[in-house]
C-alpha cells in the first residue's frame, strides 16, 4: 500500500470503528444497567406498599388491606404484574388478581434481604422478581415469618432495551460513516500540497515547468525550497558545462592556429619557444576551464556553517602577502555576528571570498572590511574596501552574470566572474558597486 491517504484513511477507519463498537457496548451497559436499578427501585416500592397495607388478625395470620396498595394494578385481573405473600411453609396467604406467565419459585433467604430473580425461561416468559423475608411480631410473642414476593413480565421490558440497542447501533454506525466521510475530506483537504508538489514535479519532468511552487504550508516550503535549490543547481551546472566547452574551444583557437601556420611554414629552431609558450599557454587554459567546470558540483544541501573563521584565515594570510610586498599594511575589519550562518561548502565560500577579498588588496586598498547582515530572510555577505573602486562605465559589465575572467583585461577585477557564477550556483546573486568614500563594495546575496 504506497498511498499515505489510504494508509491514515484505512488506520483512522480501525480507530474509528473501535471507537464506536467500546462506545456502543459501554452505553448499553450503562443503560442496561439504570433500567434494571430503575426497575428494581419501582418493584421495591410496590412491596413496601405490600408491607404497610398488611397486619396480624392473630398470632400467626396476615391480612392484606388491598384499598391501602399502592398499585391499582394489583387490583385488577390484568397481566405483565403479580405479587403474592407466602408464610413459613410457603402457602399462600395473599395474592393479586393480576397475573404473569411465570411465577419464579421462592428463595430461602435471611431476613431482610433483597432477592433479585432474573428468568428467561423462554421469550414469552421471561420476568423479573423481587422477594423480601420479613417478620411480624404478634401480641402473644410469636414471630411468624412472610415472604413478599412482586413479578413483572419482562418481555417488554427486554423489547425495549432491545429496540434501544438497535437504534443506538444505527445512530453510532451512521455517526461512525459521517466522521469518515469527514475524515476523507479533511485527508483530501490536508494532502492537497503533497499532490501539488508531485504534478509540479511532473510538469518539471515534461519542461512545462522550471521550479516547485513555495506557496505552500510551513511544513513543507523547506521541501519546496530544496528542491528549487537542487533544480537551479543542475540548471546552472549543465549551463556552466555548455559556457566552459564553448569558451574552451574559443580559446583554443588562437594557439592552435599559431601551431597551424608553423607547421604549415615548416618547424624552425627560432620556432620552438613560440611552440613551447603556446603549449603553455593550451595546458594553461584548459586547466582554468576544467577547474570552472568543477564549480558546478556544488554542495546545495550542505551543513550551515559560519564565514567568520574562513574570513579570519584569509585576512591573515593576505595581510602576510600584501604587507611584504607593500610598506602600509593592510588593515582588515570584521564584522561578522558568529550565529550568522549560510548553507556553503567551505572551500567555495574560501573561494568566493578570497576572490573578492584578494582584488581590494590587489588594487591598493588599505582598509578592508568584510560584514554580514540579513534581511527578510536574505543573508548578504559585504566585502568593502577604501581603494579606487570600479571603473563607473564598467560597473554594469562587471556584474553580468556570463563574463569570465579569461575575457578580462589585466587590472579589471580578475576573479569576480567566477565568483558571481559560484554565488548563482547557490541561487544567490553578486552585486558590485563603489561606496560613499569612493572605494568598492561587493555584496554577496544568499
Amino acid at each position: 500500500m504506497n498511498s499515505i491517504a489510504a494508509r491514515l484513511f484505512i488506520v483512522a477507519s480501525l480507530v474509528l470503528a473501535t471507537f464506536v463498537v467500546l462506545t456502543s457496548l459501554a452505553v448499553r451497559h450503562s443503560v442496561h444497567q439504570r433500567a434494571e436499578d430503575a426497575l428494581f427501585s419501582k418493584m421495591q416500592g410496590m412491596i413496601y406498599g405490600i408491607l404497610g397495607a398488611a397486619e396480624l388478625t392473630d398470632n400467626t395470620h396476615l391480612r392484606v388491606s388491598e384499598a391501602q396498595l399502592p398499585e391499582q394494578r394489583l387490583l385488577s385481573p390484568v397481566t405483565g404484574i403479580y405479587a403474592e405473600v407466602r408464610d413459613a411453609g410457603n402457602n399462600i396467604v395473599w395474592s393479586s388478581r393480576s397475573s404473569v406467565n411465570s411465577i419464579p419459585a421462592i428463595t430461602n433467604a435471611s431476613v431482610g434481604d433483597w432477592n433479585y430473580v432474573h428468568t428467561n425461561t423462554g421469550s414469552d416468559e421471561e420476568v423479573r422478581a423481587l422477594q423480601f423475608q420479613a417478620i411480624y411480631v404478634a401480641p402473644s410473642g410469636a414471630e411468624p415469618r412472610f415472604t413478599i414476593q412482586v413479578v413483572e413480565d419482562a418481555v417488554v421490558f427486554a423489547g425495549n432495551l432491545a429496540r434501544f440497542d438497535r437504534n443506538l447501533s444505527a445512530i453510532l454506525a451512521l455517526a461512525a460513516l459521517a466522521l469518515l466521510l469527514v475524515l476523507a475530506s479533511i485527508l483530501a483537504w490536508g494532502l492537497k500540497p503533497l499532490r501539488d508538489i508531485g504534478r509540479n514535479l511532473k510538469l518539471i519532468e515534461s519542461g512545462t515547468r522550471e521550479q516547485l511552487d513555495t506557496n505552500l504550508p510551513h511544513e513543507l516550503q523547506p521541501l519546496a525550497s530544496s528542491i528549487n535549490t537542487l533544480l537551479l543547481s543542475e540548471r546552472n551546472r549543465q549551463a556552466r558545462y555548455r559556457n566552459v566547452m564553448d569558451d574552451l574551444a574559443h580559446s583554443l583557437k588562437t594557439p592552435l592556429s599559431v601551431l597551424s601556420n608553423i607547421s604549415t611554414a615548416g618547424i624552425k629552431q627560432t620556432d620552438n619557444p613560440i611552440i613551447s609558450d603556446q603549449t603553455e599557454r593550451m595546458q594553461s587554459i584548459i586547466s582554468y576551464h576544467l577547474h570552472r567546470a568543477q564549480t558546478g558540483n556544488r554542495k546545495v544541501l550542505a551543513a550551515p556553517l559560519s564565514p567568520k573563521p574562513t574570513t579570519r584565515r584569509l585576512a591573515a594570510s593576505l595581510k602576510k602577502i600584501y604587507s611584504s610586498e607593500n610598506n602600509a599594511a593592510v588593515n582588515f575589519k570584521i564584522d561578522i555576528n558568529p550565529d550568522f550562518q549560510l548553507r556553503i561548502d567551505e572551500s567555495d565560500l574560501f573561494e568566493m571570498l578570497g576572490n573578492v577579498m584578494e582584488n581590494a588588496c590587489k588594487y591598493g586598498a588599505t582598509t578592508v572590511s568584510v560584514s554580514a547582515t540579513t534581511n527578510d530572510g536574505k543573508r548578504r555577505l559585504i566585502v568593502a574596501d577604501n581603494g579606487p573602486g570600479f571603473p563607473a562605465d564598467e560597473i554594469e559589465e562587471l556584474s553580468v552574470r556570463g563574463r569570465r575572467a579569461d575575457s578580462k583585461q589585466e587590472g579589471q577585477g580578475l576573479g569576480l566572474a567566477l565568483t558571481a557564477e559560484l554565488v548563482e550556483s547557490y541561487g544567490g546573486t553578486l552585486q558590485l558597486s563603489n561606496a560613499n568614500n569612493g572605494g568598492a563594495e561587493v555584496i554577496m546575496e544568499f
